[in-house]
C-alpha cells in the first residue's frame, strides 16, 4: 500500500538529468530517492519497488522535458503531497 501510494505521488506529476531540474524538482527527487531506497529489497516487495524505480525514471524524464516554470509549480505541489504521505507512514 505504501508503495502504491508514492506510485500515484509520482504519477501525479505531468518531464533525465538532475541539471535539467529546477531547484524544487531536485529537493523532491532527492527526497523520492530516498524513499525508494529504503523499500526493502527483499522477494516479496522486489516487482513493486522496480516498478516504482521505473516509474520514477520516467517522471524524471518527462520533468526534464518541461519548462522550468511549469517543473517548479510542479514540484512543489509534489513536495506537499510526498510531505503528506510520509505524515501519514509516521502515523502509522
Amino acid at each position: 500500500m505504501k508503495k502504491m501510494a508514492l506510485s500515484i505521488i509520482l504519477l501525479g506529476l505531468s518531464s533525465v538529468a538532475m541539471a535539467d531540474l529546477s531547484a524544487s524538482c531536485k529537493v523532491f527527487f532527492q527526497q523520492v530517492d530516498s524513499l525508494v531506497n529504503n523499500i526493502p529489497n527483499d522477494v516479496a516487495t522486489k516487482q513493486q519497488a522496480e516498478m516504482i524505480k521505473q516509474n520514477l525514471k520516467l517522471t524524471k524524464q518527462q520533468i526534464s522535458a518541461m519548462p522550468k516554470e511549469n517543473q517548479e509549480e510542479g514540484c512543489k505541489q509534489a513536495i506537499v503531497g510526498l510531505k503528506q504521505y510520509q505524515a501519514i507512514l509516521k502515523a502509522k
